[in-house]
């Protein structure tokens, strides 16, 4: 089996190698081919004992630039027929035989076609464009960690500003706000309005937060396809936090008037208790009313009961006060705990692809990989070259 198959791929390979000699012209071919197509099937041969079919891949790579090269140089010398064979044959192979000339040609055939990849890939590509808002946040008094005051620095708050813009309800209202699910439902899915979840998805990998370093701002970053739609969603998504943020606030000053109240009902209950205990008391020691001295050790639980009832008023007060006290700041303006300070605009060029960047990329791997490539066949032209020289000194003899 292995034997069939030395013999397929040394035959498939001599020819196309015969097929390939038609670039020369057909003087030279008559002339000079049957020399040729027998040094390729020995170098052939030889390349299979020493590595089988990379030993013949090395040969074709080695090959086919010579090829080319040499078919345009006796394309352009058949003119002169004075050149003796053994002179043809050596002009033909000493390409062969140049590590240097391999090297030149293989570096740049790698360096065209990387830097034309690039630029080819660099224009296909889709056009990006970004818009940037951003907006100054700062930490409620009750988001502050028990213990310390409202100006204390958390490290995890910008982390958790950065969090929660990202989630759904911020991100949520914004989706319903711009009607992104049939929006892009007609531009990406031909017309089938998406999920919620999945216009999610798609707007979490558009946006993009960062801090301003050494401030309380915060800038939005909002990359599409379409400038008017950056600017956009990333308006949309500022105003949809700072609602968020005022919302949340106002909801936590609901809640604790609420509680306020709700111990203060509590506390007038406590109260109406404590008199029906202190007014059963004074029946009890029989006296004449609550303003009465102390008499007797007897009548010691009365007045106990009748110094908690005093407490218990005192309270009450002070939640009525407190109460009232919250109300009215409630009725004051406050500052926003996040003010929008730059409002986006809509982007006049695109920011991706950065087609200079990209291009000179390509060059620079150009550049690499070519000149990998061209070590690699300087390499092998450097080892192959005088096994060739030796068959071309057997065909002059």
């Amino acid at each position: 089996m292995a034997n069939d198959l030395n013999h397929r791929a040394l035959a498939v390979s001599q020819s196309v190698y015969g097929w390939l000699l038609r670039a020369y012209p057909p003087a030279h071919r008559a002339d000079y081919g049957p020399a040729m197509a027998q040094l390729f099937r020995d170098q052939a041969r030889d390349a299979w004992h020493e590595a089988q079919g990379w030993g013949v891949v090395k040969l074709w790579l080695r090959t086919l630039p010579d090829l080319v090269n040499t078919a345009l140089t006796e394309r352009l010398s058949a003119l002169n027929p004075r050149k003796s064979m053994s002179n043809k044959m050596t002009a033909v192979f000493r390409p062969l035989t140049s590590p240097i000339a391999a090297f030149i040609s293989v570096f740049f055939i790698v360096f065209l076609l990387v830097s034309m990849l690039s630029v080819a890939v660099t224009f296909i590509l889709p056009e990006s464009y970004a818009s940037t808002c951003r907006i100054k946040v700062e930490q409620d008094e009750n988001t502050a960690r028990p213990g310390l005051v409202q100006s204390s620095y958390d490290p995890y708050f910008i982390q958790t500003t950065f969090e929660i813009m990202q989630s759904q309800l911020v991100l949520g209202p914004v989706i319903d706000k711009l009607n992104l699910n049939g929006v892009w439902g007609k531009k990406y899915y031909q017309g089938t309005p998406l999920k919620t979840s999945e216009s999610l998805a798609i707007l979490k990998a558009r946006l993009n937060l960062a801090p301003v370093r050494n401030t309380k701002l915060v800038s939005i970053t909002v990359y599409s396809d379409d400038r008017n739609e950056a600017a956009e969603i990333a308006n949309a998504v500022a105003a949809s936090y700072r609602d968020y943020r005022e919302e949340t606030r106002a909801n936590f000053a609901a809640l604790g008037l609420a509680a306020l109240e709700q111990q203060y009902k509590l506390q007038e209950g406590h109260i109406h208790a404590a008199q029906a205990e202190v007014e059963t008391l004074r029946r009890q020691f029989n006296l004449a009313n609550a303003a009465a001295e102390k008499g007797s050790p007897q009548e010691q639980p009365y007045w106990d009961k009748q110094r908690d009832l005093t407490q218990l008023r005192d309270l009450h007060k002070q939640l009525f006060a407190k109460i009232e006290a919250e109300k009215i700041a409630a009725q004051i303006p406050k500052s926003s705990p996040a003010q929008i300070t730059d409002t986006a605009e809509p982007g006049n060029w695109p920011v991706k692809p950065n087609k200079t960047l990209n291009i000179l990329i390509g060059a620079v791997a150009g550049g690499f990989l070519g000149l990998v490539a061209g070590g690699a066949s300087a390499l092998i032209a450097f080892k192959l070259g005088q096994r060739g020289r030796k068959k071309i000194a057997v065909i002059q003899a």
